[in-house]
């Protein structure tokens, strides 16, 4: 009798894998959904159209991109988390709403490491510190030298409370050992306006969205918030070079995540085509030109990845004492 219910079990698990294997075999049999949480033209926007594209001509299938924006990227992420688990609906996001807003947001609709399923890295975006030409420093160590004699006098924009940017100021106040004044903006564009217009003092910005501005001179680059340089703009110093900054490191990063419950041979097809796509020469070097990385996780790794950053932000957020209802 125990040897019939051992050779039970045995058929039954080896069934589940075939039916597995067969699901991911013919999958994708409809058209798929990406979900970028952030509105059409910025952050993840750009690149999720550009993989979606290549993956449509893979998966000889359409790729539609929806932009579903609002709370932080919370919207987006909460509607994919709460999708059918049959990878026909994708996440394509940024690092907000998969590994920061969950430390300081006492109300959200999803938990990320509960309902969505780390697929891989799409790309690591740097960013450049900047501030305008007219201000009394040109370069990390003399901000850091100006706001030491003149502490709380220093203004720094962020596009809100809580966002990577805010965070990687926040990162350079520590270790630093300065004191500045944090002046929020809802979004990147006021934000970055303020600063091309000298309203407020300095500001850490994406590479794309900077990069024009301190080509034309309307901005002076400080330092890169990554340790490692940048293709796009290998004549601004990592922040990391500077004399009391040698660990920093801080960099936005937009992933790639399905709902919890999808089958583990669709998830790891899904890796392997955007894997693939982002070793695609044309688009290695569109992604590069803007500044960005593109990744090549396992689905392991950007699991351990996704948690490594997760309590990097969180130590953050709670020195910052960053709380939001």
């Amino acid at each position: 009798m125990r040897l019939i219910k051992s050779a039970l079990l045995l058929t039954t698990l080896c069934l589940l894998m075939t039916s597995g294997l067969s699901r991911a075999q013919s999958w994708p049999d409809r058209p798929i959904k990406v979900i970028v949480p952030y509105a059409a033209g910025g952050g993840v926007d750009p690149v999720a159209r550009l993989v979606s594209l290549k993956l449509a001509e893979i998966w000889k299938q359409p790729v539609v991109v929806e932009n579903k924006a609002g709370g932080s990227g919370t919207i987006g992420a909460s509607f994919v988390a709460k999708s059918p688990s049959d990878g026909l609906t994708i996440l394509m996001s940024a690092t907000a709403e998969v590994v920061i807003n969950q430390h300081f947001m006492q109300k959200m609709s999803y938990n990320p490491d509960v309902d969505l399923k780390p697929v891989t890295l799409l790309v690591k975006l740097p960013f450049v510190l900047v501030t305008n030409p007219s201000k009394p420093y040109s370069s990390a160590p003399e901000l850091i030298a100006f706001a030491k004699k003149n502490p709380n006098v220093v203004t720094y924009a962020s596009s809100g409370p809580g966002t990577a940017q805010h965070l990687a100021a926040v990162m350079l106040e520590e270790q630093a050992g300065i004191q500045l004044v944090h002046v929020p903006y809802k979004g990147v564009a006021p934000s970055v306006s303020d600063l091309l217009a000298g309203h407020v003092d300095v500001g850490f910005a994406g590479l794309p969205t900077a990069l024009p501005h301190i080509k034309s001179d309307a901005l002076k680059a400080l330092g890169l918030s990554s340790k490692a340089p940048s293709v796009a703009a290998p004549n601004i110093p990592p922040l990391a070079k500077t004399p009391g900054l040698q660990n920093f490191d801080l960099t936005q990063w937009f992933g790639v995540y399905v709902p919890s419950g999808t089958p583990n041979a669709i998830s790891q097809k899904i890796q392997k085509d955007i894997v693939e796509v982002l070793k695609m020469p044309e688009v290695k070097e569109a992604l590069e030109k803007q500044g960005a990385q593109p990744g090549q996780m396992t689905m392991a790794e950007f699991q351990a990845f996704s948690n490594s950053e997760s309590k990097k932000f969180g130590a953050i957020v709670k020195s910052a004492k960053i709380e939001q209802n």
